[in-house]
């Protein structure tokens, strides 16, 4: 192990780590508290890559003498605790995070060089593949699967003959591509009002409980913004009564994974928006995309100054500052 590590291999090992020990924690409450037994292996599937994904990140930190976060351990969690979500919100949940993981990890890869941590993203990546594929099996074959709209195109191929495509005010119905972002975002959405509603019920701390229900609004006023759109082209994509929060007020999770979980949730929706912005051909659409991201962009300072408050935020791995050495250095 002659070779160092770089900044961005430390950088995306600390990460992949800490978001490695909450998915675990997460994942061993569903196992304990689903009914659908093939919704439950596919848990087990997930929940192992996310044991794999933690054990075989601090093994790499070890052996290069990296820091290992804190993380999140069986503390954080009452796998006991009664029944909070229903097993089709589970199984989306699992194809939220199998979305997530196959972007995070194949950004990981491209930014490493060593050959162990590019080995290692490579083989979570797979193994994420594998479990997000199955996650929608399962979802299509109990009908539980959220599908996209079907809709009627044109079968000519045409070419933008005007700026009037691209108009705010000359409001065309929406492309294909458009009109998968803003049903995968409403997809992300009705997700993440939900865990907020489920995480707000349960919170014995009023602060963590005015996040959680701010976060559940917001999330509810952008699914309204984008079903507006969708309205407008007379497209009416469906939702599930299977996705659902039980009556449940008993504590599941530690405040502080919460509030870190929802974090994690805030990042990755301002990073759909900015990929839904840039492919967007109509102006109001990247417009829309670039407000609501400052939105989300708010709301997720609010959840680091509760977690600085609370003494929660884990500091990545820094630099060494050679200004503070040399003061030091000062006989």
């Amino acid at each position: 192990m002659a070779q160092r590590l770089t900044a961005n291999e430390i950088g995306t090992l600390w990460t992949q780590n800490s978001q490695a020990s909450m998915s675990v924690q997460i994942l061993r409450y569903f196992i304990e508290t689903v009914e659908d037994e093939e919704i439950k292996r596919v848990i087990e599937q997930a929940l192992n890559v996310s044991i794999q994904a933690q054990e075989q990140t601090n093994q790499l930190m070890q052996a290069y003498s990296i820091p290992v976060p804190v993380g999140f351990t069986d503390q954080d969690v009452d796998i006991t605790a009664p029944k909070l979500f229903s097993d089709s919100l589970m199984l989306q949940f699992i194809e939220n995070m199998g979305k997530a993981g196959l972007l995070s990890y194949s950004v990981s890869l491209a930014s490493c060089s060593n050959k162990e941590v590019r080995t290692l993203f490579n083989e979570l990546l797979n193994e994420t593949s594998q479990f997000f594929n199955i996650s929608l099996d399962t979802a299509l074959s109990n009908g539980s699967f959220l599908s996209p709209p079907q809709i009627e195109i044109n079968q000519d191929i045409e070419f933008v003959q005007s700026i009037k495509y691209f108009s705010p005010f000359h409001k065309r119905t929406v492309n294909t591509i458009e009109t998968t972002h803003l049903f995968e975002n409403i997809k992300s959405n009705t997700v993440g009002e939900l865990l907020c509603t489920g995480f707000a019920q349960t919170t014995k701390c009023n602060k963590v409980k005015k996040f959680m229900t701010e976060g559940r609004d917001i999330s509810k006023k952008h699914i309204q913004t984008f079903t507006k759109i969708f309205n407008e082209s007379d497209i009416h994509p469906p939702m599930s009564a299977s996705y659902y929060v039980t009556q449940s007020t008993t504590p599941v999770f530690s405040d502080k994974m919460l509030v870190y979980f929802i974090s994690v949730l805030t990042n990755t929706g301002q990073g759909n928006y900015s990929i839904a912005s840039s492919a967007s051909l109509r102006y109001d659409l990247v417009l829309l995309y670039q407000k609501l991201s400052v939105e989300i962009g708010l709301y997720a300072k609010k959840g680091l100054d509760l977690m600085i408050y609370k003494n929660w935020l884990e500091e990545p791995p820094q630099l060494v500052d050679r200004d503070k050495l040399i003061d030091c250095s000062k006989g």
